[in-house]
């Protein structure tokens, strides 16, 4: 098998004779190419290849894989990390297994910086690609199952030798899926049948506790495909060779009957499925060979319990992925075949009973800085915000660490009605400290975790910017402002449970601030307990991927709202973040809808009204007008794309008839 290699192709546009020379260590000297398969996550491509004379024989065909060149499912394969996922799989992995079921890798590659990744692996040909849509013929079912428990024989066999990044498995969210559900009926409500309902929510409401069951030390695991279906096999005549899975870049270590429930649940029609589903499964216990840990009747029933497992998959991949109507088509028959499995094996009955997510909590530790990551775009950003009506007074603070860039961002705003914008901003601070002080000749700076988890402070003195209209800070060029000394001193102390994301690295923290702010001469704002907020976030962001609008809210009867919409590209907007109601537990919402009125000629936000819907409880509706602006032009360095990002912070009017303040944003990424 192949070795990682640092010679990336990015398209397939960079593919040639000399690459591919050394990449299967003869001299080619013609190449050409065809595009195979219906990938979603990558892109599949056959090369035909001529050697010159006497050059050493090699393959007359490979197949090279990249990365999707539909940008949102490319941002999938890197956020997921199903691309270097692949490729370790292929150089770390497959080595170990010598099982003939899996291609030769000629090469393997990742480069993260750029969204990169390619294999050449060799052409399995004649070699029939399976079709989902038709369904798998009873001797391809037999094959595949075969190949299957051979393939976890030898995981088995090898596991004490398995990369620690193979049992690195996210555990699902439950959250996270009741969104997607909700959006995947909405798009194709007109589809669904009854039972399609029935089994798929009742599921989701158990979902966390579902997963849970599975990682106790007696379940039996092994290597899992992930997406064990027709569509990533191919099918020969070459009777030593007459099977072949591709596509592993969602592979775990995980329980040991995912895959075999998965396969006869979405790629055997139904019928065919009731009518030989004993003998198949008999052929696959059988195939294990000798020492199988587990009865062929305990194999039957981890099959039933785990029939659930591909479900997931079924509904959430149609709304994360670059559309098709072939991948309309595909999700739901897999659905309908799923749930028609679920239902013949009354499975149902071995779900746990239905149960409420319980909200993550930061640990005490995570206040601190956390170690890097790899990809260009790591970020670990902290974030501080207060907002005083009776002070017309807001600030919003963010230190933005940015090991792999050439600087680091610091943003510090102070905005309200009746008083120009002042900023402090620099996207180019060279040195941040490991205790995270900045000292640049214009910013200095403190952020000091004086109780983790429960009082934050910040001190800043410098230079900073006015300016009487704050749309000059959304203009390109650059509008510079009168310059202003400035001078903070604030505390953050929580008012509410610290909430930890489920999707991302990053927690949210709903506070009450004390102290003061100074510009100039003149005490703008001594704050005592006023409301605001604080968040911390580590990891791959990308600014100019989406648009979103995040927010924090505190209403006057002590209620906490912090809510974010997510608005991708071609995709159905997803929601994240809670509700704490006074002197209730903290509750994670459901859905978030923001909208907003923009001023075309200014890009600053003149309205908005945003929804927050949680189980159990009535949505509160807020109908915000600014008090205060603070926006940002956000310009990436690599590439030139940038954003509109205006903030604003102000009395809110909730529908019900409470009042409240918060600061809300927008990420407006301007597609060129």
């Amino acid at each position: 098998m192949g070795s990682q290699s640092t010679d990336f192709i990015h398209t397939v546009g960079d593919v040639t004779a000399e690459f591919l020379s050394r990449v299967v260590n003869t001299d080619i000297t013609e190449i050409s190419s065809e595009r195979i398969g219906t990938g979603l996550i990558g892109e599949c491509y056959r090369f035909k290849l001529q050697y010159a004379p006497g050059a050493r024989e090699g393959p007359s065909n490979v197949v090279l894989k990249t990365a999707a060149a539909d940008p949102d499912s490319r941002s999938i394969g890197k956020s997921r990390k199903l691309y270097q996922r692949e490729a370790h799989f292929y150089s770390e992995v497959a080595p170990m297994l010598n099982v003939p079921c899996l291609a030769k890798c000629y090469h393997s590659a990742v480069d993260a910086e750029h969204d990169a990744f390619d294999l050449v692996l060799e052409d399995v040909d004649p070699g029939k690609t399976g079709n989902d849509l038709a369904g798998a013929s009873l001797e391809q079912a037999h094959l595949a199952l075969v190949e299957l428990a051979r393939l976890q024989t030898a995981s088995t066999k090898s596991q004490n030798a398995m990369p620690e990044w193979l049992h690195e498995d996210p555990v699902p969210s439950q959250s996270l899926h009741e969104i997607m559900w909700k959006q995947f009926v909405e798009r194709y409500q007109d589809k669904l049948k009854p039972q399609h309902r029935q089994v798929c929510e009742r599921f989701v409401a158990c979902l966390d506790s579902y997963y849970q069951s599975f990682r106790a030390p007696e379940t039996a695991k092994c290597l899992v495909h992930g997406d064990y279906r027709l569509d990533n096999m191919l099918f020969g005549d070459n009777p030593g060779r007459g099977f072949v899975v591709v596509d592993w870049q969602t592979m775990s270590w995980g329980p040991v009957f995912h895959d075999v429930a998965y396969f006869l649940g979405c790629s055997i029609e139904s019928d065919v499925r009731r009518a030989h589903s004993d003998e198949l499964l008999r052929a696959y216990y059988d195939a294990l060979g000798a020492n199988v840990p587990f009865t062929f009747d305990q194999c039957r029933e981890g099959v039933r319990r785990q029939s659930f497992l591909g479900l997931g998959r079924a509904f959430l991949a149609p709304m994360i992925l670059a559309r098709t109507e072939r991948g309309d088509d595909m999700f739901l028959t897999l659905l309908d075949r799923l749930v028609t499995q679920i239902l013949d094996l009354d499975a149902l009955e071995t779900l746990p009973a239905p149960s409420t997510p319980t909200p993550l909590r930061p640990d005490p530790q995570d206040e601190q800085s956390h170690p890097w990551g790899e990809d260009p775009s790591h970020n670990e950003s902290w974030y501080f915000d207060v907002a005083d009506p009776e002070q017309a007074t807001g600030v919003w603070i963010r230190l933005g660490v940015l090991p792999h860039q050439p600087g680091s961002w610091y943003t510090a705003l102070i905005c309200g009605p009746g008083q120009p914008t002042v900023t402090m901003v620099d996207f180019n601070v060279k040195t941040v400290t490991s205790d995270l002080t900045i000292d640049t000749p214009h910013i200095k700076a403190s952020h000091t975790a004086v109780s983790p988890l429960e009082q934050y402070r910040v001190t800043l003195t410098g230079l900073g910017e006015v300016f009487d209209d704050p749309a000059d800070l959304l203009r390109r060029p650059r509008v510079p402002g009168r310059q202003v000394p400035v001078e903070l001193d604030l505390t953050w102390h929580t008012a509410s449970t610290p909430y930890k994301w489920r999707m991302l690295a990053r927690y949210e923290i709903s506070c009450t601030v004390s102290g003061t702010v100074k510009v100039g001469e003149r005490t703008v704002a001594t704050f005592n307990h006023a409301c605001g907020q604080r968040d911390h976030s580590w990891g791959p962001r990308d600014w100019w991927g989406a648009d979103w609008v995040w927010t924090a809210f505190h209403l006057e009867d002590g209620t906490h709202l912090h809510g974010v919409e997510i608005r991708m590209p071609r995709r159905p907007k997803m929601a994240a973040g809670y509700r704490q109601d006074k002197d209730s537990p903290i509750a994670e919402l459901t859905g978030v809808v923001a909208t907003e009125e923009v001023a075309e000629e200014t890009h600053l936000v003149r309205s908005a009204t945003v929804s927050y819907s949680c189980a159990g409880k009535e949505d509160i509706v807020l109908d915000f007008e600014p008090s205060g602006n603070a926006p940002l032009l956000l310009e990436s360095p690599q590439d030139g794309r940038f954003s509109y990002f205006p903030r604003s912070w102000a009395k809110v009017q909730a529908r019900d008839g409470r009042k409240g303040v918060g600061w809300i944003e927008w990420n407006k990424v301007q597609y060129q």
